[in-house]
């Protein structure tokens, strides 16, 4: 291995250590908790460290928004066996809610919090989240393809199921849904199945 390689991967080890404390510390003790000194301190290193790594706060977000969306999609990957698109489409948005509140800070980092979008609209980076948003898109491709499903735009059905079942999650995780807890994965599957019902040619 080379001098530069070397050195490569010691930045990269050391950027990977700095996003693992910056992540322990959201979600153990919330945003407002992630600072560059809170960081320094967990990792026994200076603040000025940090700042050879990160420009600020917003691009750790960043990174971290791009780890969480890494965990989900390959959550979402489990789905491709399914061969039946419409099948797997359905799956999927089961799948998509269970693992959203299983997961419900790394949520609010993917698709509720400004940060991360911050540094996507101000500069030119990788946005792992693109890779979810077209595997969804394909399936709904497919469906359309075996006229199982009332679009013929996949960007549109991509939308309209995203944004369904996006709407369930976050009236579910920010307590907006004032539904007994022990009825919740009924209501769930009533919605779900009045969704795809609607949605079914």
């Amino acid at each position: 291995m080379g001098i530069v390689d070397r050195k490569d991967r010691e930045r990269e080890s050391m950027k990977s250590l700095m996003l693992e404390a910056a992540m322990e510390l959201y979600l153990s003790k919330g945003i407002e908790n992630v600072t560059i000194r809170n960081i320094a301190d967990k990792i026994e290193f200076s603040p000025a460290t940090i700042y050879l790594y990160f420009k600020d706060k917003d691009e750790i977000f960043f990174h971290l928004y791009n780890l969480a969306f890494g965990k989900f999609y390959q959550a979402q990957l489990r789905d491709e066996s399914i061969v039946d698109p419409w099948e797997r489409l359905q799956k999927s948005g089961m799948h998509y809610i269970e693992w959203a509140l299983a997961n419900p800070k790394l949520y609010d980092l993917m698709f509720i919090l400004e940060i991360p979008m911050d540094v996507i609209a101000e500069s030119s980076c990788v946005d792992i989240g693109i890779n979810s948003y077209n595997l969804l898109k394909k399936t709904v491709a497919e469906c359309i393809g075996r006229d199982s499903i009332k679009v013929s735009d996949p960007d549109l059905g991509a939308m309209i199921f995203w944004n369904y079942v996006h709407g369930i999650v976050s009236l579910l995780i920010k307590k907006r849904v004032l539904y007994p807890a022990e009825h919740v994965s009924r209501l769930i599957d009533a919605m779900l199945a009045t969704f795809y019902s609607a949605m079914q040619k």
